[in-house]
């Protein structure tokens, strides 16, 4: 092991031991040093530094003349708040590397009181020896997480150094009492954020003919009407509609609820609430209320709108979508209940492209209507017959493809020649309708059954790489899972990797795209975060944070 000679002692702390094989499976050089560029902004109005400021400012009083420093790190391992006691000591460290927007995780700096605490989740003494690195073997310290009372995540980091060989006893009871004074400075910004909801929800709540809920990670609120008119499965729906906006942002959007009722729903991300939302729920009476000009209609809405209309004009279609996404059920709904054929490039390397070509040349010659799906697989050598089957007179003609973006230019060239193109998007595009698309698919594997708002919330909250058609082999798995007696699917029916919860599902754009590429380099890494982290260019304590953060499991 890398730093084990440098300790000096017999014995090393089996904690300590367990650091120092992780700084080194992590490439970390004892006798190098690590890079004390700062990463990023420090965000001053962070939840953490919000909670912490007060009481690091009585932290300084209570270490003046004792030349002690404290040190606040993030969930990042990145330090956010400094406190010296004298400008010496802070010349002195910051020679070390210790500045704000630097970071202290095991795989930048080895073990330290900052990285090494956020690893093992509980207060840790590293004396000068112990120090994974040379340069930090002058300093001893004690850290300690800060987790909040209420999700039990890790928000930051507290330290207590000093310049000497060993950590005086009276360190550990002084920085817990402080972590805990922050822990519960960040409960009560919870409930303050708590109480933001409910004034907003106060506001607009005593609307007999209006729906409204107000719901956040621990809270839901709802007045009669709502509790009326939204059951599980649309509290589920109105959260997906939420999870683009950001704070004081709104939107209206025309949705169906669970009962088959449409309506208009207007969503409000109210600031200052951690993601709190307000949803105003109304009928929308075709006969007399129009829909509002912000309505915003679904992809559902849109694919059976443009599907009814193929199915009217006797004109060739192409289906486009990814894998699973539905183009299958869609072509079966343009050409309805009549007699067609069937034809999947896929199978011409098993069949022969001769022998294929020749079946649809057939097919078409007899005025038979054809499917030709995943046109583009066609050999060169079918371009000619489908060009003239999608330009020509012939029989009612439906190709399937990969979306427009994937299209090899002589495939985009024979889309092209069809009147009617529909685009299915993927189901990942779609979150505010999984909840609807998820009880509809179950009625028809197990007739009778329900998904929990908490099984709904996680269903929204998966990538679904596999769209539709993994939706499918979830729902028949939970069912098989599901007690028999009780007809309901629980969020422990599901399989173990969509067991997300409902939060994820409210995960903004950026930070749902920032879950997509930890889980897909998680995934080509076979679960070997070192491995992970460095493919996505990031320290394995921030893919740690990360993971947490967006509650990745794997």
């Amino acid at each position: 092991m890398g730093g084990v000679g440098g300790c000096g002692g017999p014995v090393i702390r089996p904690e300590i031991a367990l650091s120092w094989k992780r700084s080194e499976l992590s490439g970390v050089d004892p006798a190098g040093s690590f890079d004390a560029r700062p990463s990023g902004d420090v965000d001053p109005a962070s939840r953490l530094l919000r909670a912490a400021r007060p009481v690091l400012d009585e932290i300084g009083v209570q270490i003046a003349g004792t030349e002690l420093c404290v040190l606040l790190a993030d969930p990042g391992c990145r330090i956010v708040a400094r406190v010296f006691d004298n400008p010496a000591v802070e010349r002195q460290l910051e020679l070390l590397g210790v500045t704000v927007g630097s970071r202290f995780g095991e795989d930048h700096a080895g073990t330290n009181a900052l990285g090494t605490p956020l690893e093992v989740r509980r207060g840790v003494v590293v004396n000068g020896p112990e120090h994974y690195l040379e340069q930090f073997k002058n300093l001893s310290c004690y850290g300690h997480p800060i987790i909040h009372p209420v999700t039990r995540r890790v928000e930051g980091i507290l330290d207590l150094t000093c310049i000497g060989p060993q950590v005086n006893s009276l360190f550990a009871p002084f920085l817990q009492r402080a972590a805990g004074d922050i822990e519960h400075r960040l409960l009560e910004g919870a409930r303050a954020s708590q109480r933001r909801l409910v004034d907003a929800f106060q506001r607009v709540s005593p609307q007999r003919q209006v729906a409204v809920a107000a719901v956040a990670d621990d809270l839901l609120l709802s007045n009669h009407a709502a509790q009326e008119m939204l059951d599980a499965a649309d509290h589920a729906a109105l959260r997906g509609l939420a999870a683009d906006l950001r704070p004081d942002q709104s939107r209206t959007a025309r949705v169906e609820l669970a009962s088959g009722e449409a309506v208009s729903v207007r969503v409000e991300r109210i600031a200052g609430a951690d993601g709190g939302t307000l949803f105003q729920v109304e009928p929308v009476h075709r006969d007399t209320i129009p829909v509002p000009r912000t309505a915003t209609p679904t992809a559902g809405g849109r694919i059976r709108s443009e599907l009814e209309r193929a199915r009217r004009r006797d004109v060739p279609v192409a289906i486009l979508g990814e894998p699973g996404s539905g183009r299958t059920s869609a072509a079966r709904d343009v050409l309805g209940s009549g007699d067609a054929r069937w034809f999947d490039a896929s199978r011409i390397a098993v069949q022969g492209a001769e022998s294929w070509i020749a079946g649809l040349a057939r097919c078409l010659q007899a005025g038979t209507p054809v499917v030709i799906e995943q046109v583009q697989l066609l050999p060169e050598s079918a371009h000619p017959l489908v060009a003239d089957a999608l330009t020509g007179t012939g029989p009612r003609v439906v190709v399937t493809a990969c979306p427009d973006a994937d299209l090899p230019r002589p495939v985009a060239a024979l889309i092209a020649r069809c009147p009617e193109r529909i685009t299915l998007p993927p189901l990942r595009n779609r979150r505010a309708e999984v909840p609807d698309i998820a009880r509809s698919m179950l009625a028809g594997i197990a007739s009778g059954s329900q998904l929990t708002a908490s099984a709904l919330a996680a269903l929204g909250a998966a990538p679904w790489p596999g769209n539709l058609a993994e939706l499918r082999v979830v729902l028949t798995a939970a069912a098989d899972r599901m007690p028999r007696s009780g007809g309901r699917i629980t969020l422990s029916d599901l399989p173990e990797q969509y067991r997300s919860s409902g939060r994820v599902s409210r995960l903004g754009g950026r930070e749902r795209a920032e879950r997509q590429a930890i889980v897909d380099a998680l995934a080509e890494c076979s679960g070997n975060k070192v491995h992970a982290a460095a493919q996505l260019g990031i320290s394995r304590s921030t893919l740690y944070t990360r993971m947490r953060a967006l509650e990745i499991t794997t």
